[in-house]
């Protein structure tokens, strides 16, 4: 276990090796059309490298482990290019800020609600053509499952109702499919403002399809998993190091937002894994915590550090929580309102990384990776005591 790792006392985000070849500058143009355009097909590829892996290797190993678990990964990657991609295109056709700004507020994370003020936008657009149809149908669909852009993220909405609450067998290559259509459509229409006649592969305008082949099939909804963080935080983690390993193996930096995204959101993941599940806070407590500190990593984390201070029992020249603290905080300051990864601005539409930032992708990905190791060992640390106090409780039940 070499490669292993661990957080560490000397941590920079922004430290480059002076020997690295794997840097990238970051620079957003202020056109919003443009910039909003190129994060679009950053997570488009990304989503494709991820899902044409478990398609040919992982089908071929049979992994299923990866198969189940990079599913809500994937369609959380693609449908955030086609918001990304919708909302290009409106940026092209609405100039002025202040309408920009009141649009994408009603928007938010609608696709299908994006999608009709395009056709209020370019009326020309609306027409019988079959792929705006097949459009029209399957965002629909998916706005239907997911207008907040969260069931692909958390394993419950605000309501605490999961999607999936019996055992679904999705296909993968439905989904590939139907995804690839999508967004080939939106991106004729961001090209040259017009739809495309072009015959698209694809199937019913439904997000999730059922059936296809077993090794090529995501099966989610285990009963055992029901409300369970886990599958969440492990796709997010794990497709953050698949996208690692391919920006630096075949040197695609494009990859690097959709990257740190599925590790920073496994950060928050991870944390309220922590809070809801394994922490002695009472459960209505702990998801009142988590719907009130909503994408705070430093909010989640101070909700939770004593405790697990209290537990560590480490000794007094230990610095493993000191150094805990220090990434959470410089993570939350680089990233505040949890959408520095996945729009280049924010709210406000104030452009993020105007400037020239110049960072080392290892080094970035290291730093992730030894928060996300950290969080799981406090995650088994509170397993062990939790086990250890039933136990305790079952033999003095039956002692006395």
């Amino acid at each position: 276990m070499d490669d292993f790792k661990w957080i560490r006392s000397d941590m920079d985000l922004f430290y480059i090796d002076k020997d690295s070849k794997n840097t990238i500058t970051i620079s957003n143009s202020g056109q919003l059309d443009r910039d909003f355009y190129l994060y679009a097909k950053n997570f488009f590829y990304a989503a494709e490298y991820v899902i044409h892996y478990l398609l040919e290797d992982a089908a071929e190993q049979q992994d299923i482990a990866k198969l189940d678990l990079w599913y809500f990964a994937i369609i959380y990657l693609y449908r955030q290019s086609l918001e990304l991609l919708l909302k290009a295109i409106i940026f092209q056709y609405t100039t002025d800020n202040i309408e920009r700004k009141s649009i994408v507020g009603k928007i938010r994370h609608d696709l299908k609600q994006a999608l009709d003020k395009i056709f209020e936008l370019k009326p020309s657009i609306v027409c019988d053509n079959h792929n705006i149809q097949w459009l029209i149908k399957y965002l629909s669909d998916i706005s239907r499952i997911d207008r907040e852009s969260d069931m692909f993220r958390y394993p419950f909405g605000n309501n605490l109702k999961s999607l999936f609450e019996n055992q679904t067998h999705i296909s993968l290559f439905a989904t590939h499919d139907n995804m690839n259509k999508a967004y080939n459509i939106i991106k004729a229409i961001y090209n040259s403002g017009d739809y495309s006649n072009q015959i698209y592969k694809a199937h019913s305008p439904q997000l999730i399809i059922e059936g296809g082949p077993y090794y090529q099939q995501s099966v989610v909804g285990y009963s055992y998993a029901h409300h369970s963080f886990y599958p969440y935080y492990s796709s997010y983690e794990q497709v953050g190091n698949f996208l690692k390993d391919i920006i630096i193996t075949h040197n695609k930096p494009n990859l690097f937002m959709p990257m740190c995204y599925s590790y920073r959101n496994a950060i928050e993941l991870g944390l309220k894994r922590i809070i809801v599940e394994d922490s002695h806070i009472e459960r209505t407590k702990a998801l009142k915590i988590m719907q009130k500190k909503k994408h705070s990593i430093l909010g989640l984390w101070n909700s939770i550090s004593e405790e697990i201070k209290e537990y560590s029992n480490a000794p007094d020249d230990d610095t493993t929580i000191d150094d805990a603290q220090k990434y959470i905080q410089v993570f939350h300051n680089f990233d505040v309102h949890s959408d520095l990864f996945r729009y280049p601005c924010d709210k406000y539409l104030n452009t993020y990384f105007i400037d020239n930032t110049k960072v080392d992708i290892n080094n970035i990905s290291n730093c992730f990776e030894e928060l996300c190791n950290f969080l799981d060992a406090v995650d088994s640390m509170f397993i062990e005591i939790k086990d250890y106090e039933s136990e305790m409780i079952s033999y003095y039940s039956d002692y006395y």
